[in-house]
């Protein structure tokens, strides 16, 4: 083998060896992998999901959003999105689960914005513990829709 041979076998160990371990890394540890899960289905099958860190989808429902005064304490109701293709458990419309978040909010956090939450379902299934909080910035499109009924 000449020079050349060699680094290339040795550059290929090196990728193959860094791969192998960040994927036993990944796999090791629970919370690097986080799940994404709708709001309807976190509702109908509750038990599949308590104590699991996963990212919960769905809209926060009207008037639902407090605040504890002088704190970053946020509590509020997350609803299933109701949109074709996004509801794949029709027996949850109607029914909430409270969502308890600490920090700061994004200015697009309101009522019936759609939000992904991430953080771990609390026994008994109707508690939801929140780390991080994203708010969906409605595209130009779906704010035309809403001002034409449509949405």
């Amino acid at each position: 083998m000449n020079g050349h041979t060699i680094k290339i076998v040795l550059s290929v160990l090196l990728i193959l060896g860094a791969g192998g371990f960040l994927l036993a890394d990944t796999l090791d540890n629970p919370d690097t992998l986080t799940y994404f899960h709708g709001a309807d289905e976190v509702i109908v099958k509750p038990n599949d999901f308590i104590g699991q860190r996963i990212r919960l989808g769905g809209h926060v429902e009207k008037n639902s959003i407090m605040q504890k005064p002088a704190t970053l304490d946020f509590q509020f109701e997350v609803k299933p999105v109701n949109k074709p293709g996004m509801l794949k458990h029709p027996e949850a419309l109607g029914k909430t689960i409270t969502v308890r978040y600490s920090g700061v909010v994004p200015d697009t956090f309101k009522d019936d914005a759609e939000v992904i939450v991430t953080g771990k379902l609390q026994p008994g299934g109707e508690l939801f513990i929140a780390s991080e909080l994203l708010a969906k910035c409605p595209s130009k499109y779906e704010a035309e829709e809403k001002s034409a009924g449509e949405y």
